[in-house]
């Protein structure tokens, strides 16, 4: 049964890893092995997403400044979406950490997170 959750483990990693090497050295824009938007290729408008692959990109690069104008949403929900997959994966949560937990995937957080996700949406396409 060990060896088996190691496997996974060795599996999920060196597929993480493989995912960062690719988009650190191929830019999306240049290459076509990256999927497009449907969203923007059918509407012509920008989703949330769009432009996170670029962001990625940059920022694995060191362009910080690049990386926040291909997305700025990326840099505010990231360390949200991080936070949430960590106190998911923690086996023994203490009473600290499964009160974030419940705190941050509330009903209310993630109406906010909604609203805030609409709200990029909408001034992206207007600005």
């Amino acid at each position: 049964m060990a060896s088996r959750r190691l496997f996974k483990l060795i599996f999920i990693i060196t597929g993480l890893l493989s995912l960062v090497l690719i988009y650190k050295y191929f830019n999306p824009i240049d290459h076509a092995i990256f999927p497009q938007c449907p969203i923007k290729h059918f509407t012509g408008l920008d989703c949330p997403g769009c432009g996170s692959q670029r962001a990625i990109h940059y920022l694995l690069n060191g362009q910080l400044r690049t990386s926040f104008y291909q997305n700025p949403l990326l840099f505010f929900l990231a360390p949200y979406l991080l936070l949430g997959f960590y106190l998911e994966l923690i086996p023994r949560p203490t009473q600290r950490e499964l009160k974030l937990r419940k705190i941050i995937y509330s009903y209310r957080a993630i109406q906010i997170l909604f609203a805030v996700i609409i709200l990029f949406t909408i001034l992206r396409n207007i600005v």
